[in-house]
């Protein structure tokens, strides 16, 4: 049973906010791969990257049959939790590839800050609706409690700042929990291997589990007690939504694959999920939806000017 006090939107809150598909519109990582292929013209970086990223999908495939033949699925949350666990195998395959593959050998921090912004001025890109207001009005807020940070698998903590910077949006760069290209942060070529960050952990980033796990510590390091909301989009998120004093997934219409997944993943736990707008008739895991941050937002100021 928690001791938590109940959660009410009125409070400080502690916001941590998925990167890839939350904050921006799509996955970023197709992005990253282009800064590093643009820096290596004679290199077959993207030919790797389409050999490297489909024996990602054959393992995963594979992987995920073996563990719930003919898409037997959990019903209960601690048989999920299980298979997240067991399918951070196949992340951790992965991100070896990618680290022994070259694609990102030669990635420097400079090369990265640049390509960031073709990133973002080309739309290749772009953050999602409402985000830039809703990240000022916290930013705003912060004299009253309320803190912000980034949780992330991404594979660059430095690409996601520098995208951010190049949207005319100020987060310290160690507001933001990800993975980096090695040596890049020291502004020498990087080898070309995904490593962990310092900061809350050593380890990478790279699974629901992982991402819970830091959400935790969050938890354990603040001063004062704040709630904590969760926003994310995909089935990486689902701990991290479900350990929150809030979770808030974000969903398009039509909801995109990775969407869909967690949506789905609800559904078979029995989780509710209502919109945000009716955020008083969520269950006991507290989940919510909105499609964008202008929602996000609006339920912000609503639930603080209310009398």
């Amino acid at each position: 049973m928690s001791t938590r006090p109940p959660f009410s939107p009125r409070k400080p809150i502690q916001w941590v906010v998925d990167w890839d598909g939350t904050i921006t519109k799509q996955d970023t990582l197709n992005a990253l791969v282009n800064i590093s292929a643009a820096t290596k013209p004679d290199f077959p970086i993207l030919h790797i990257w389409e050999r490297v990223s489909q024996a990602y999908l054959d393992d995963y495939t594979d992987t995920l049959e073996k563990l719930a033949p003919g898409g037997a699925l959990p019903t209960t949350i601690e048989q999920e939790k299980e298979l997240l666990q067991k399918l951070k195998n196949v992340e951790q395959r992965s991100l070896n590839r990618v680290s022994s593959s070259g694609i990102f050998a030669g990635v420097t921090r400079t090369g990265l800050e640049t390509g960031a912004r073709q990133a973002i001025t080309s739309h290749q890109v772009e953050l999602r609706a409402g985000f830039p207001s809703f990240i000022h009005l916290i930013q705003g807020g912060e004299s009253n409690g309320n803190k912000f940070c980034i949780l992330s698998v991404n594979w660059s903590c430095h690409f996601i700042h520098s995208c951010l910077r190049a949207s005319g949006i100020s987060i310290a760069e160690q507001s933001i929990m990800a993975n980096e290209i090695d040596k890049t942060r020291s502004g020498t070529p990087s080898t070309g291997c995904i490593v962990a960050t310092t900061t809350l952990g050593e380890t990478t980033i790279i699974s629901s589990g992982d991402k819970l796990q830091r959400l935790e510590r969050i938890r354990e390091s603040q001063s004062d007690v704040k709630a904590i909301v969760y926003v994310g989009d995909s089935w990486t998120d689902i701990e991290c939504l479900l350990a929150a004093d809030l979770g808030i997934c974000i969903r398009d219409d039509p909801m995109g694959s990775s969407q869909r997944k967690l949506h789905e993943a609800f559904e078979r736990l029995s989780v509710k999920c209502p919109h945000i707008s009716d955020w008083k008739e969520r269950d006991e895991w507290k989940v919510v939806w909105a499609r964008d941050f202008d929602e996000v937002r609006a339920w912000m100021e609503s639930e603080t000017t209310a009398v």
